[in-house]
């Protein structure tokens, strides 16, 4: 069986998930914490150990047989079994990576690497995806990582809203500045899916895309200042509101720039486009049959002595009119 290692960013995003889920087993395999709910957690985290594995075996040995279906498939499970896990793992309530006692983190390895390790495998199926349906739109990770940060906005936030607002003591502020949290996340979840749809379907249009982005970066700069600065409810505890928050921001910064970009620079693709076509478009120069060619030139070889014959005999005859006249 042949081995190499295939110098491929999705290759190094496969090393990079069993990497990270080896740690991940390493920190949770350390808790002493006896549940259902945990067994389950090390369960999930080990199958995403074992497909991984596979992603980086097959790109050494299996390549051409691995890509497309196969690897659409494994990203798909990997995705699954790491959103199945995660909120069981950050729910406070289960002591694993977050504890119920004001949201402090209390196992940094597993909050950390498993968010890491679920965004990139997101990032490998949301690459297969593209790579299967031929649609190489850089965009569309981007306004899928909005969704997946938006869906962790509003649950973080809702939590937080269940456990502490009804009792909260300073608390008008803070529960206030909570529900513009949930605000955001709903229209975080509603917009992002919709211009999926319509990107995938082709039926966006570059200044809607850079109207609704520019929206999403107004309502995150707002939930950044609200949430994460003051009587905000992300900055009590460094937990899932805080950094989802963050991250919506600074992707709908760069969707908001992306779009901007595309909207001030299309008469330069066009012009591009259209040389491109016209030079495509030009018919290459016909070549004659070469007997034909050398027919043509064999008569107009007989003809230039006639030409020449012709011309001497008028100047013959010209000289004998300028005799005549002199006599």
């Amino acid at each position: 069986m042949p081995f190499a290692v295939p110098d491929t960013p999705r290759f190094q995003s496969w090393s990079i998930v069993f990497t990270l889920s080896c740690v991940c087993v390493a920190s949770h395999a350390s808790q002493t914490i006896d549940t259902d709910v945990s067994k389950w957690v090390l369960t999930a985290i080990c199958v995403s150990l074992v497909l991984s594995f596979c992603g980086v075996v097959s790109y050494m040995t299996i390549l051409e047989k691995f890509q497309g279906r196969n690897e659409s498939v494994t990203a798909s499970l990997l995705v699954i079994f790491w959103a199945a896990s995660l909120p069981f793992i950050m729910d406070p309530s289960n002591n694993i990576a977050i504890t119920a006692n004001n949201f402090a983190i209390v196992n940094a390895n597993l909050y950390f690497f498993s968010w890491a390790a679920f965004g990139y495998s997101l990032l490998i199926f949301t690459q297969v995806a593209l790579e299967i349906a031929a649609k190489p739109n850089g965009k569309i990770a981007k306004w899928f990582g909005l969704l997946v940060s938006s869906i962790i906005v509003v649950a973080s936030s809702s939590q937080y809203g269940n456990v502490s607002c009804p009792s909260e003591v300073d608390g008008v502020s803070t529960c206030g500045r909570n529900s513009y949290a949930i605000s955001v996340g709903a229209l975080g979840l509603v917009i992002p899916a919709v211009v999926l749809v319509l990107m995938i379907l082709k039926r966006m249009v570059v200044k809607l895309e850079f109207g609704i982005s520019s929206l999403m970066f107004l309502l995150y700069t707002f939930a950044v200042g609200f949430v994460t600065f003051g009587d905000g409810p992300a900055i009590k505890s460094v937990s899932n509101l805080y950094f989802s928050t963050w991250v919506g921001f600074a992707l709908s910064l760069v969707l908001a720039f992306d779009c901007f970009k595309a909207l001030v620079e299309p008469e330069t693709e066009k012009v591009i486009e259209d040389d491109k076509e016209g030079f495509e478009g030009t018919p290459a120069p016909i070549i004659e049959d070469f007997e034909e060619v050398e027919t043509r030139l064999e008569e107009d070889r007989k003809d230039i002595p006639s030409q020449e014959q012709g011309r001497t005999e008028k100047n013959w005859l010209d000289r004998t009119d300028d005799e005549d006249k002199s006599v």
